[in-house]
C-alpha cells in the first residue's frame, strides 16, 4: 500500500472509518478488532474444517467458542454465520437447488474476516442490532434463573463431587463446591437467603461482598469506558493508526504532502496528527482496547497490525 494505493477500494476500508454511520459504530469496533486476532481468525479456520469433515464435535473448538461468547451478546456481531462458508451467493428461489436460504432468513454471511464496510447495507445493520440495547433483549445483571437449569446444576455439581471423592483418600472429606453453572458469561448460582433475620438492604450488602470473592478471574469488571458514540469512533481512529504504521513511518505519515487521502478524512482532520508522538500514543491505546475488548485472549497475544510488514506485504 504505496501513495496513492491509500485511496484504493479495499485498502481503504482497513483504515478509512469516515463513513460508519453512528448507529454501527459498537458493531464495527468489535467486528475490526476482532479480525485483529489470530486465535479468532484460527477459531474460525478449524471450525470451517471441522463442517467440512462432516461436522465432527471438537472438545478443544467448542471450548475456544465459549471463550468467544463470553464476552456476551456483543460476540453475536461477528458470531453470526461465523462457520458459514465464505463467498457464497444464496439463492431464495429454489429450496432443492444448493446455496437456497428462506427469504425471510437474518441476511448474514460467512463474511469474517472481511472488512466491515465491505459487508452489504443489510448485513451491516443486522449485526449492528446485535449490539443495540432494547427492552426485549437488554441484559440485566441479575434475574430468576429459568426453573430448568435446576436438573442440569444439580448433576453438574454431583458430577464434581463424584470426581473429587475419586480422586481423595476414604478418610478425606471433600472440600467446598461451588454449586453453580456456567455459560458462556453468565452463571447460575444455588444460594441461602435467611428472609426472616435480615432487611434487604443487609442482604444486598451481603451479597455485595461476596461478589468480590466470587467474580470469575477471566470476566473482570467493566469499566464504563468507551459507551459514547464519539469514543466508539476514536477507537477506530487508534485502529486505523495502526494498521497504518504497519506499513509506514510515522515521519512518512506526518508528512502531509505524502499520503494526502489521509489528511482529508475528518478523523485525522485534527492537528493533533501532525504530531508524532500523538502516532504512538493511539497505537499503543489500540492495543490495549485490544485485550480489553477480549479479555479471554492470551495477554501475549498482539494484534495482527502491530508488527511493522515487510516491503511488498
Amino acid at each position: 500500500m504505496r501513495g496513492s494505493d491509500l485511496e484504493s477500494g479495499p485498502l481503504e476500508l482497513e483504515w478509512n472509518f469516515d463513513a460508519v454511520p453512528g448507529a454501527e459504530l459498537v458493531a464495527c469496533c468489535y467486528w475490526e478488532y476482532a479480525r485483529e486476532s489470530a486465535f479468532i481468525r484460527d477459531v474460525r479456520r478449524q471450525g470451517l474444517q471441522n463442517w467440512r469433515a462432516g461436522g465432527k464435535w471438537d472438545l478443544a473448538l467448542s471450548t475456544d467458542i465459549q471463550k468467544l461468547q463470553s464476552i456476551g451478546y456483543r460476540a453475536e456481531v461477528f458470531l453470526r454465520g461465523f462457520f458459514f462458508e465464505p463467498d457464497i451467493i444464496h439463492q431464495s428461489t429454489d429450496a432443492n437447488a444448493p446455496h437456497y436460504r428462506h427469504p425471510d432468513a437474518p441476511p448474514i454471511t460467512g463474511s469474517f474476516p472481511k472488512p466491515w464496510q465491505a459487508l452489504c447495507p443489510e448485513e451491516r445493520a443486522y449485526r449492528a442490532g446485535c449490539c443495540r440495547k432494547n427492552s426485549a433483549s437488554e441484559p440485566t445483571p441479575f434475574r430468576l434463573a429459568h426453573w430448568g437449569w435446576a436438573k442440569d446444576l444439580a448433576q453438574h455439581v454431583e458430577s464434581q463431587a463424584r470426581r473429587m471423592r475419586a480422586e481423595l483418600p476414604p478418610d478425606q472429606g471433600l472440600g467446598p463446591i461451588r454449586p453453580a453453572l456456567c455459560f458462556s458469561n453468565a452463571e447460575t448460582l444455588l444460594v441461602d437467603i435467611d428472609w426472616a433475620q435480615f432487611t434487604n438492604d443487609q442482604i444486598a450488602q451481603a451479597f455485595r461482598r461476596h461478589l468480590k470473592a466470587i467474580r470469575p478471574p477471566h470476566l473482570p469488571e467493566p469499566d464504563g469506558r468507551g459507551h459514547k458514540p464519539g469514543d466508539w469512533r476514536a477507537q477506530l481512529t487508534r485502529l486505523a493508526v495502526m494498521r497504518l504504521l504497519s506499513r509506514f513511518t510515522t515521519l512518512e505519515l506526518v508528512a502531509k504532502n505524502a499520503f494526502p487521502a489521509i489528511w482529508q478524512t475528518k478523523q485525522f482532520a485534527g492537528r493533533k496528527w501532525g504530531d508524532i508522538t500523538k502516532w504512538h500514543d493511539a497505537r499503543r491505546d489500540a492495543r490495549r482496547l485490544f485485550h480489553r475488548l477480549f479479555p479471554f485472549l492470551p495477554a501475549t497475544e498482539k494484534p495482527l497490525s502491530w508488527v511493522r510488514r515487510r516491503p511488498g506485504q
